[in-house]
């Protein structure tokens, strides 16, 4: 049981932090996310985290709902069986852990915030933030990518996906399922 505790409290810690981390949403934890979660604790294989972020993306919710899903992984499966309350409380970590510290930080920030608004500072930090974000965003794209693009087929799937979505209207969900029969009808 001692080792469920430390996965808990790991999960707290890791989460907290990532929380206090994710200028520009979700995605730009994702690196990070991928390290610790596949590389150092092996909660997940890089095949599987790529699941992990598809659900939460395909969901309603922001995307770092991906740590319940990790939260569930790392808790729930204790040697070869898959243990419901185990599961659950780690999920529930995860999901306080992610939101709660930013939400305290924003509330706070925001009241700061708008009273020196114009000041040459908060101006030059705004400035520094959105590329900083870009790069963030484009390395958790990278992140997936490397995983999900796996042959030539793959990646004319996410090239078509990157056309429909930035010039057309096509509703997100209506190209995942495409892209779902797509896969199954030919790549199997």
């Amino acid at each position: 049981m001692t080792s469920l505790v430390s996965i808990y409290l790991t999960l707290a810690k890791l989460f907290s932090s990532l929380s206090l981390s994710a200028f520009g949403g979700g995605n730009t934890i994702l690196p990070t996310l991928e390290q610790v979660a596949v590389g150092k604790y092996h909660w997940l294989t890089s095949e599987q985290f790529v699941d992990c972020f598809s659900l939460s993306k395909a969901g309603p919710g922001p995307t770092t709902l991906i740590v319940e899903l990790i939260g569930i992984k790392a808790t729930g499966f204790l040697g070869n069986h898959f243990v419901v309350h185990a599961a659950i409380v780690g999920a529930i970590i995860s999901i306080f852990a992610i939101f709660i510290p930013s939400s305290i930080v924003l509330l706070v920030a925001a009241h700061f915030w708008e009273k020196w608004r114009g000041a040459p500072w908060q101006v030059a930090i705004e400035k520094a933030l959105m590329p900083i974000t870009c790069g963030l965003i484009l390395a958790a794209t990278y992140t997936v990518a490397k995983t999900a693009i796996a042959d030539w087929i793959t990646g004319v799937m996410a090239f078509i996906a990157l056309m429909l979505l930035l010039y057309t209207k096509l509703n997100p969900v209506l190209i995942m399922v495409i892209a779902g029969v797509v896969s199954w009808l030919v790549i199997k």
